[in-house]
């Protein structure tokens, strides 16, 4: 028994060290230097507008402290096996000063996550240095007062997954979004909101990026790049937005929202919007009236609105749509009869009106539509008969395409 004891207290006294050593890490004497020098060129100022934004505002830099580990130091993490500084969060932590462009942070090549958000650094230009860390994957800068322009360096870090420059009295150059959109493969946060895009003038025409996992608020004046003419962010679930005024036309051609988390009304101006011929909203959170900005969007082929709180009667002012094949308005909350002008809309393949609001008789008029290959009016308030004119039309569609239901079909017998 005596021997067995000694061979588990052996066992235990040999093995806990290393176990314990796995689990804390030792600071890295030139990481902790380092980073003391950082300290030394800020202030505190706990009144500091800046940090009183974000949550839990607290001065996490009081715990660095010369000689103890600074693996322990507030908003700091460490690397297990090399004891390299790899994560600095001191967002919201009341700092204030010139944020110098040879800081002794930029010498941290390990550094993988840098939070600085809502820190007052005194309007000072972004160094170039935040371009240096090449394994940095997280960057948020948000409302820390900085200005000037974005460093183009900063496209170069290949590595992102999140990149926060939000609310920031910057400018970003044409050059360095293109880059950050091509470099950066594996982004899944990209936060631009408020920043200058002005400059941007003839070098973005396309920008092309569905089903990329884009989340966070997305800038609201990319969509005004006054030569876009393409822009699809669809299928990115919590890429989030409103659309602002649009003060002057555009060329944009093609805009698909559909599958986001854009919300909000749609402005009036969005009529400006001349050249668009391809529209897509759908499953988005967007509410209010459309009939205001229908009548001048006149080159629109494709118009799908579904799955949205829109509400209202649609006007007579559709009819100037004289190119749309393909309107989805199901699943909003649409009111009022069926514009008789839809039967003017010559071109029409597509007509979806389900999950409605819609009320009165079914217009004759729809029986002008020849090349209408799907129709769907099901779950609305319409009354009366399905006009027998119905019978032009069925006559080219599958029934299992031509869905009238909840009414009262007298004449379905000539379907």
């Amino acid at each position: 028994m005596g021997w067995f004891l000694f061979l588990v207290l052996s066992f235990l006294l040999s093995h806990f060290p290393s176990q314990t050593s796995l689990l804390m890490a030792f600071c890295n004497h030139d990481d902790a230097s380092a980073l003391l020098s950082f300290k030394s060129s800020f202030s505190l100022n706990i009144s500091s507008q800046s940090s009183l934004g974000y949550e839990s505002p607290y001065p996490k830099i009081e715990s660095w402290e010369n000689g103890r580990n600074c693996c322990l130091w507030e908003g700091m993490s460490c690397d297990t096996k090399s004891s390299h500084v790899i994560g600095i969060d001191l967002s919201c932590s009341f700092l204030q000063g010139e944020f110098h462009p040879n800081t002794t942070l930029f010498k941290r090549i390990h550094l993988q996550k840098l939070n600085l958000a809502f820190n007052d650094f005194f309007n000072s230009p972004m160094p170039n240095g935040f371009g240096d860390h090449v394994a940095l994957t997280h960057l948020n800068l948000s409302t820390s007062e900085f200005s000037g322009v974005i460093p183009s360096k900063i496209s170069h870090l290949s590595k992102f997954v999140s990149l926060d420059l939000s609310f920031l009295e910057m400018r970003i150059e044409a050059a360095t979004l293109d880059n950050v959109i091509v470099n950066v493969i594996d982004i899944w946060e990209l936060t631009l909101d408020g920043l200058d895009m002005s400059s941007i003038k003839r070098a973005l025409y396309l920008c092309y990026l569905p089903c990329t996992g884009l989340q966070g608020k997305l800038a609201n004046n990319i969509i005004c790049l006054p030569n876009l003419q393409k822009l699809d962010l669809s299928h990115n679930y919590y890429l989030e937005g409103e659309l602002l005024e649009f003060n002057q036309s555009t060329p944009l051609r093609y805009l698909d929202l559909s599958v986001t988390g854009f919300s909000g009304k749609l402005p009036n101006n969005i009529n400006h919007l001349e050249s668009l011929n391809y529209l897509d909203f759908e499953f988005c959170d967007f509410e209010g009236p459309i009939s205001l900005f229908l009548s001048n969007l006149t080159q629109v082929k494709h118009l799908d609105l579904g799955f949205n709180n829109f509400s209202s009667e649609i006007q007579s002012s559709l009819s100037n749509l004289q190119h749309l094949t393909f309107i989805d308005l199901s699943d909003n909350s649409f009111t009022g009869p069926i514009a008789k002008c839809f039967g003017n809309i010559t071109q029409l393949n597509h007509l979806n009106l389900c999950w409605n609001n819609f009320s009165g008789e079914i217009p004759s008029s729809l029986s002008n539509l020849q090349c209408l290959t799907y129709i769907n009016l099901f779950d609305n308030s319409f009354t009366g008969p399905i006009p027998q004119c119905f019978g032009n039309i069925t006559q080219y569609l599958n029934p299992e395409y031509f869905e009238v239901k909840h009414l009262i079909c007298v004449c379905a017998g000539q379907l």
